[in-house]
C-alpha cells in the first residue's frame, strides 16, 4: 500500500500539475506567440519525450489509484456507492481524464508531430491545408488539455473528501 501510494502521489503531483501548467499558461501564451508558438508546441509534441512521459505519468496515477482503491475497497459496491461515494467519484474522474488524454489529446498530438515532420522535410512553407489540419490539431489538444484539466481537479477534491 505504501508503494502503490508513494507512486500514485508523486505521479499525480506530476501529471495535474503539468496539466494545468499547460492550461493556465503554456497553452495561452503559445497561442499569443502565432506561428512561433506553434513550433514551439510542434517541438515539445514532436520533438521531445513530453507525450509519453505525461502518458506514462497519467497512467501511473491510475493504475496505482486503482490498486489502492481495491485494496480500500474491494471493490465492494456498498462500500463504493455509500462510505467512499467522494473517492469512487475522484476515481471515475481520474481515469476519465485519463481516457481523455489518450484517445483526444494522444492521438492529437500524434498526428501533430506526424504533420510538423512533413511540414520540416518538404522545403517548403505549410500549404494551407496542413496550416488548417495544424490548427486543428491544436485546437483538439487544447480542448482535451481543459477538459482533462477539470476532470483532474475533480478526481483531486474527490481524494481529499
Amino acid at each position: 500500500m505504501i508503494i502503490l501510494r508513494l507512486i500514485h502521489i508523486f505521479s499525480a503531483i506530476f501529471w495535474v500539475g503539468t496539466s494545468l501548467f499547460m492550461v493556465a499558461f503554456l497553452e495561452p501564451a503559445v497561442q499569443s506567440s502565432g506561428p512561433e508558438g506553434s513550433k514551439v508546441m510542434q517541438k515539445l509534441i514532436g520533438g521531445t519525450r513530453f507525450p509519453l512521459v505525461i502518458a506514462l505519468s497519467g497512467w501511473l496515477t491510475v493504475f496505482s489509484g486503482l490498486g489502492m482503491y481495491w485494496l480500500m475497497t474491494g471493490f465492494n459496491a456498498t462500500v463504493m456507492f455509500e462510505t467512499r461515494l467522494p473517492l469512487t467519484l475522484g476515481a471515475i474522474a481520474g481515469i476519465t481524464a485519463g481516457i481523455v488524454g489518450t484517445v483526444i489529446q494522444g492521438r492529437a498530438a500524434g498526428q501533430l508531430g506526424t504533420l510538423g515532420q512533413q511540414i520540416a522535410t518538404q522545403g517548403a512553407p505549410p500549404s494551407p491545408e496542413q496550416l488548417a489540419t495544424m490548427s486543428d490539431l491544436q485546437e483538439t489538444i487544447q480542448r482535451g488539455s481543459r477538459l482533462s484539466a477539470v476532470l483532474m481537479v475533480l478526481a483531486v477534491i474527490g481524494m481529499v473528501i
